[in-house]
């Protein structure tokens, strides 16, 4: 008898969020919060464009959000 074999997950710089979900992970922020963070902070990650909607890289966001954290530890 064969094994089921469970789906693989894909690795975690390829997981993309759309931006309703990144103003949610941000607490619930506003479409034009996020596009002023885009616009105003060049060091926020850029989305990814398909068409009209924006996607983000989990990976990109959490790495920002460590080094925010870093940050705020050491002042």
């Amino acid at each position: 008898m064969p094994t089921k074999r469970l789906p693989k997950q894909p690795p975690a710089e390829t997981v993309y969020i759309d931006a309703p979900q990144v103003c949610e992970r941000y607490g619930g922020r506003s479409h034009m919060w996020l596009s002023r963070v885009i616009e105003r902070d060049k060091t926020f990650p850029r989305p990814v464009k398909i068409g009209r909607l924006r996607f983000f890289k989990v990976a990109e966001l959490t790495e920002r959000e460590r080094a925010a954290a870093a940050k705020s530890r050491a002042a």
